[in-house]
């Protein structure tokens, strides 16, 4: 039997180009699946604003939790923030105790305004140590303002 070298080489480079034209097409189909997923994967991410701390429109709750979380992360400290304490709800403070946190709770109020009356409410009553207490958690308070949350749990 004679083998034809040409007949070979046409083979091989059939064989080839064979090869290489499956690969083109397998990319090629990989490239546009890759970029419909991508796609898809734009269209369903939301992009949430960065939030950021506004003790001057907070509701009692998220002012709790907030100052937990700034204590937990080394921002605050029990000293900044005990002379708060009296301000965070709790579900004693409702006259008929039934377990609920009372409706105030949830309304949005201005700290550093209720953090200036309990300010001129201790130095009415001449109570100087609760005054700079205040004073110096308004402060921290003041320091943090207007900085992007670091725990955003929205």
């Amino acid at each position: 039997m004679n083998i034809d070298n040409n007949a070979i080489h046409a083979l091989i480079n059939r064989a080839q180009s064979t090869k290489s034209s499956a690969r083109a097409d397998e990319s090629a189909s990989f490239a546009t699946a890759l970029a419909e997923n991508t796609q898809e994967a734009n269209r369903n991410t939301t992009v949430k604003p960065l939030e950021k701390y506004d003790f001057s429109n907070m509701t009692p709750i998220e002012f709790r939790d907030t100052i937990n979380e700034l204590i937990s992360a080394g921002q605050l400290t029990l000293d900044n923030t005990s002379p708060l304490l009296g301000m965070m709800p709790s579900p004693l403070s409702k006259v008929h105790f039934d377990g609920a946190m009372p409706a105030s709770a949830y309304q949005a109020v201005n700290f550093f305004a209720k953090i200036q009356e309990g300010i001129d409410g201790a130095l009415s009553r001449n109570e100087k140590k609760s005054a700079e207490g205040l004073h110096q958690a308004a402060n921290a308070l003041r320091r943090i303002q207007g900085q992007v949350r670091i725990n955003s749990q929205t």
